[in-house]
């Protein structure tokens, strides 16, 4: 079934701009019409596409769907926060949230999210949950999840935009170099984890020993670069933040 799939879904290059529509359209119809839901769509259409990646056994292809899906909703989310926070907000209270979190975190270097025991145990619950549910949903539910994740950031970028000297300064900055190598990780192991559920519902042979070897080794080195990156870079990328805020 799950190559049927990926022949229906061919040709190929057909994919990428198929996931950056995927990635940005339902958050923008879900904005307009005010009715949230623009997350859990984007992964309910999202889904085939990494099934039929995974069916080929292809993580460059796969991995440049999942990743342009969500670089475009990261674009639309950022835009529609920085534009209307109020009514981001409504849709999400959770990144509104987040954003005033974070926002006290930029002004005073204060933040229990970045406290290393706090992140290391939300990170291991992290890694555990996603494992489990990419198993259990082919990677459904782990892409909602990713969805909700990266609307965090999204939502405080956004706002912080309207804050700030240089705009640029933010955007780079603020999306932190480490949550883009923890989301980069988390894709490959999603990525692995369903070919291996896959593997054991379809009782097809998908992928090789070393190929799923070297996957959860590209995943875990993601997710380590994630926490070396965030321990020497967080001060240095508060302060540039809170040097590129408006008076």
């Amino acid at each position: 079934m799950a190559r049927k799939l990926d022949r229906a879904l061919a040709p190929w290059y057909l994919w990428y701009p198929a996931a950056i529509l995927v990635g940005a359209i339902p958050m923008f119809l879900s904005y307009l019409t005010g009715l949230p839901g623009g997350q859990l769509v984007s992964s309910l259409l999202l889904t085939p596409l990494l099934v039929a990646a995974v069916a080929r056994d292809s993580l460059l292809r796969g991995i440049g769907a999942l990743s342009l899906a969500f670089f475009a909703h990261s674009a639309m989310v950022i835009s529609l926060a920085s534009y209307d926070p109020q009514g981001v907000a409504s849709l999400y209270p959770r990144g509104e949230a987040y954003w005033q979190q974070t926002y006290q975190w930029v002004v005073t270097g204060e933040s229990p999210e970045y406290e290393l025991l706090y992140w290391l145990g939300a990170h291991i619950q992290l890694v555990l949950a996603s494992t489990l549910f990419s198993f259990t949903s082919l990677g459904l539910i782990t892409l909602w999840q990713g969805f909700q994740e990266v609307d965090l950031m999204n939502c405080y970028v956004g706002n912080m935009l309207n804050h700030s000297q240089n705009p640029m300064v933010t955007l780079f900055v603020g999306w932190h170099i480490w949550s883009v190598c923890r989301g980069l990780g988390y894709l490959v192991l999603t990525f692995e984890i369903v070919s291996y559920s896959l593997e054991r519902l379809s009782r097809v042979h998908l992928s090789t020993r070393l190929k799923r070897l070297t996957r959860w080794q590209i995943g875990l080195a993601f997710l380590i670069l994630d926490g070396v990156l965030k321990y020497n870079l967080l001060e240095v990328v508060r302060q540039a933040l809170e040097n590129n805020l408006t008076a």
